[in-house]
């Protein structure tokens, strides 16, 4: 299995114990559940490094060039932004299917706890109704993901690349 496949199957299976464990204990309601992509962003560091580490183990023992351990890092955003927008969308219309519900409450809440006007409360409310939430959700996550992932690919090559220089000839 190439280095790459790896640190994305090591990222998608943290994400998902994540937030499963978010969704079976009822954390997903509290303080962890409003920012369940930050720990997910971690996990998506530690697996491109690993993933650039074993990748120049193997391929460039004498140092790593940038733009091999950014194409390294970026195919394990790629593959994980795919595989977990996958798994969002099992979670949203499988698993949680009472998140957007939640989601809406939660922010009416807010709202009333800001002392928002009723009648602000109730037209959010209204637009939420009618919008497509899940799957601009799903989309979000993926793009988000794929996104940063280009700037953590970008900045872990670097750091790379300074850690191994090139040998000189």
């Amino acid at each position: 299995m190439k280095p790459e496949t790896k640190g994305a199957a090591l990222v998608l299976g943290l994400a998902v114990i994540w937030k499963t464990l978010l969704l079976l204990t009822g954390w997903v309601d509290g303080f962890l559940g409003k920012y369940p992509l930050l720990p997910i962003l971690g996990f998506l560091l530690i697996g491109m490094y690993r993933t650039m580490e074993e990748r120049r183990k193997l391929s460039f023992s004498a140092g790593v060039p940038f733009k091999e351990a950014f194409r390294s890092g970026m195919s394990v955003a790629a593959l994980f932004s795919l595989t977990y927008s996958l798994f969002i969308y099992i979670y949203l219309f499988f698993l949680d299917t009472q998140f957007k519900v939640r989601f809406v409450e939660q922010r009416v809440a807010d709202m009333v706890a800001q002392k928002t006007p009723q009648a602000n409360i109730d037209a959010w409310r209204l637009s939420t109704a009618e919008f497509p939430f899940e799957m601009s959700w799903l989309v979000f996550t993926f793009v988000g993901v794929l996104v940063l992932g280009v700037f953590y690919a970008a900045m872990m090559a670097r750091m790379m690349a300074r850690k191994y220089p090139l040998a000189k000839a």
